[in-house]
């Protein structure tokens, strides 16, 4: 019987199921939106050292913290598991009492383990298993627990700029451990803004209102055929609009609506496919809103990207990751998954919808890094509010096992 073997056939003693959900839950009761990734990126360090882990903890930007930790010995590690802390806004639908979780049959429910505190788990499930399973790892296991990637990658783009690299790696993004996802869209985040001129409804046509100017752009853009297509990426480019918020002044002060508006931004998401570039989308956004400053020569029109700071959107630019589905990394993971699990991968490479994502992955194989998406993944309407528990348990078990391939 090989190491392998040996290790697989000792998961359920090495990962119990409660101590894995016990580890998402105490992610879970700590909130960790964009910005504020520091209190956990605090507990994780302790928790890898008290488990006997080395870790150790960056400051991203002043006072905001992320996490990395070790495994084997020192140098280039062969294996890099990833994953961000920042989690996203809650909306209205959300359960009550959202950061303790509650289980119901397979299904274990909180704020964030959607995106991604599950894969999180999954990944200090995997290396809990192989230190205490005592296998001498001959190379390094390099684990990142990083701010920002709901930012464009603030967190791994600093951790590479340090000089933290790997031969593989995984990122276990929630898009089911049925599939290996390695060709994904590109992300543009930028703020559309319209200033305009104040005036009293009295004396409305004094003004030049940032609103209504505002609106027409929006609908000049939506009608705007941005030449960014790719055939395997059908319906992109998609530009979303999820936020707008305008009012009087710089600040976009709220009262006084007697007044017209003199300054309107909105928020705008734009997915584009592979092979366009960040230079490509951005060139084709002011090509749009030329045609629309022309149209309203009395408003001021700017596109800012990133976007003002205040709104936590920027940071980095993210653009498509197109790697072959033939790479080792997803073979190693399609041949260890069904030997841990009841799972067996039915996808690799493109896997729409699920590939109209963007997340780090694009940062580390333009790193020359093999890496693809493995994570674990909820199941109906509700999805977004819960993680599977025997999708997270086959992930760890996967990870841990891919470990002890690449490293022991």
């Amino acid at each position: 019987m090989t190491t392998l073997d040996r290790f697989v056939a000792d998961l359920d003693d090495l990962l119990p199921d409660d101590e894995l959900i016990r580890i998402a839950a105490d992610l879970t009761a700590i909130p960790s939106f964009t910005g504020e990734e520091s209190e956990l990126a605090d507990h994780i360090r302790d928790w890898l050292r008290s488990n006997g882990i080395r870790s150790y903890t960056q400051e991203v930007q002043p006072g905001r913290r992320q996490t990395i930790g070790t495994l084997g010995p020192e140098g280039q590690a062969a294996l890099l598991l990833n994953g961000h802390l920042d989690m996203d806004p809650l909306g209205r639908d959300h359960p009550s009492d959202p950061f303790t979780t509650r289980r119901e049959g397979d299904k274990l429910y909180g704020a964030g383990l959607h995106n991604m505190k599950s894969g999180v788990a999954a990944i200090l499930g995997a290396a809990l298993a192989v230190r205490r399973s005592g296998i001498e790892l001959r190379r390094p296991l390099l684990l990142e627990f990083v701010a920002g990637e709901l930012q464009g990658g603030v967190g791994t783009r600093f951790a590479l700029q340090s000089g933290l690299t790997a031969d593989a790696a995984v990122v276990p993004e929630p898009y089911s451990v049925r599939r290996v996802i390695t060709r994904t869209a590109g992300v543009h985040k930028f703020g559309l803004v319209v200033r305009g001129r104040t005036a009293h409804t009295s004396r409305h046509d004094e003004g030049v209102d940032a609103v209504a100017v505002l609106r027409q752009v929006l609908d000049h853009l939506d009608s705007t055929d941005l030449r960014l297509h790719n055939p395997d990426f059908p319906p992109l480019p998609r530009l979303q609009v999820g936020g707008i918020i305008a009012g009087r002044g710089e600040a976009h002060e709220l009262s006084g609506i007697s007044y017209l508006a003199d300054k309107a931004t909105a928020l705008i998401d734009i997915r584009y496919p592979p092979p366009f570039e960040p230079t490509d989308v951005a060139a084709a956004i002011e090509s749009a809103v030329d045609v629309a400053r022309h149209r309203f020569p009395n408003a001021q029109i700017t596109v800012d990207c990133p976007p003002e700071p205040a709104f936590r959107v920027g940071g980095s630019a993210m653009p498509p990751m197109d790697v072959s589905p033939e790479s080792p990394i997803v073979t190693d993971i399609a041949t260890l998954l069904p030997q841990v699990s009841d799972y067996a991968v039915t996808e690799t490479g493109l896997a729409l919808p699920f590939s109209y994502c963007g997340n780090d992955t694009t940062h580390l194989s333009r790193a020359g890094i093999d890496c693809c998406l493995f994570g674990p993944r909820g199941d109906g309407p509700d999805t977004e509010h819960h993680v599977l528990i025997s999708e997270m348990r086959a992930c760890a078990r996967t990870l841990a096992a891919l470990v002890v391939l690449r490293c022991a």
